[in-house]
């Protein structure tokens, strides 16, 4: 019985002493809510630095929270974000990108609807932005910056010696520009379309929505509308009315956009038509970066477009795994709130990158960047190869090049890139 009385006593003590480890253990964080997040920050970029500043700074300030990074080469991500989905074998966290990349995991009930928590941004990004990451009322992730693919580029003292003390605001005022740089001799617009993305992307994304509205582009892809819709071809009718006023260079399509770029900063031309990718190499080559101006496209008469908006796709956002739950849901929520602040817009700004968020500049930041920066807070435009399948891309790309050697009618590629919808 002494034995028995000792054993139970021993039991006692080790059952004691087990129940102070526990709580040991959990004083010195075995508690912690772990998050693991997949990104393409591989690179040597200023926003990939601003990203990971950010997850480490959070980490540093939420003990019981820590948010580990696995970086993955980008041209393997998005092959590897599919693989792991279609096994259920996704992280918590995982970086997407809007449209067509997105909604194959929205289908595949891959991820967390972010609806609970979305109001946090109300007021600092515009609807019409955060709506790029939307799929039937259901929010998915939050972008972090904004490519603007048209923009106007010009000298100011160009537009001076041609009589404009500002950038024109309609086409027509736009085409009288030309006119009186002609006059002088000076070429109105750098295009270097070799690649033969530009005329699309940069020309034909903002002007089409001009004239046909945002919601057109979808409603032609899916048997609801025409791109033989007039307003369509009228838009299409621009690039051929700009070459035939010979508003280009002569060698416009056996120059690069890199090499146009180059002739604008020159002085050869009097403006460049070009995306926020520009904006860096552009202020980095002038001696002078007050003399530049920045201005978006112009309206055009008869359009049913909104003119405030500038063609342009939200970037890459943040996700959730559909899976998470309890504390790890809550710990990625309180996450993506502190991601997404004004801190780290403010920090993006200040690498030149656009951001969606109205954000506030002193002036260490150059004019023509918080001009671009502004003009997304009207909304974004569908830029058409991110929205068009690659047939169709490849069908417009090389009609609108076909348009501006006169090889091409508007019309023509107009019914093309209908048939081959159809």
């Amino acid at each position: 019985m002494k034995k028995i009385g000792w054993l139970l006593a021993g039991l006692l003590v080790l059952i004691s002493l087990a129940a102070c480890g526990g709580e040991s253990d959990e004083a010195s964080g075995s508690d912690v809510v772990e998050l693991t997040v997949w990104n393409d920050w591989t690179e040597d970029r200023p926003e990939n630095s601003v990203y990971k500043d950010i997850f480490k700074k959070f980490n540093e300030e939420n003990e019981g929270i820590e948010v580990k990074i696995e970086s993955i080469p980008h041209d393997q991500y998005e092959t590897k974000l599919r693989t792991q989905a279609a096994g259920q074998q996704l992280p918590d966290m995982f970086r997407v990108w809007p449209g067509t990349r997105i909604a194959p995991l929205v289908e595949g009930n891959a991820l967390l609807s972010l609806n609970e928590i979305v109001d946090e941004w109300e007021g600092k990004i515009p609807e019409g932005i955060l709506k790029d990451y939307a799929i039937d009322g259901e929010h998915y992730a939050i972008p972090a910056n904004i490519s603007e693919t048209s923009l106007i580029f010009y000298h100011k003292d160009a537009l001076a010696e041609a009589g404009f003390d500002t950038f024109p605001a309609t086409y027509e005022e736009l085409k009288s520009l030309i006119e009186k740089l002609k006059e002088q001799n000076v070429t109105p617009i750098a295009l270097g379309n070799k690649a033969i993305w530009p005329l699309q992307s940069v020309y034909i994304s903002t002007i089409a929505d001009r004239y046909t509205g945002s919601d057109f582009l979808e409603n032609a892809l899916n048997g609801e509308a025409s791109f033989t819709d007039e307003r369509f071809v009228k838009a299409l009718s621009v690039i051929e009315e700009l070459a035939n006023m010979e508003a280009f260079n002569g060698d416009m399509n056996t120059i690069d956009e890199a090499q146009s770029r180059s002739e604008f900063v020159s002085g050869n031309t009097a403006m460049h038509f070009a995306g926020s990718w520009a904006i860096g190499p552009i202020l980095d080559s002038v001696e002078n970066q007050d003399a530049i101006g920045v201005a978006p496209f112009p309206s055009f008469e008869g359009g049913d477009g909104n003119p405030a908006k500038i063609a342009g796709v939200a970037g890459g956002g943040i996700a959730l795994n559909s899976d998470l739950s309890g504390e790890k849901k809550e710990a990625a929520f309180k996450f993506l709130k502190y991601f997404y602040s004004d801190e780290m817009f403010q920090k993006l700004v200040k690498a030149n990158i656009i951001v969606p968020a109205d954000v506030e500049m002193d002036d260490s930041i150059p004019q023509v960047f918080q001009e671009a920066n502004s003009f997304a807070q009207g909304g974004l435009a569908p830029v058409y190869d991110a929205t068009l399948t690659p047939e169709l891309t490849d069908i417009i790309n090389n009609g609108l090049q076909s348009i501006s050697l006169g090889e091409k009618s508007p019309e023509e590629l107009a019914e093309e890139m209908e048939k081959e919808t159809e």
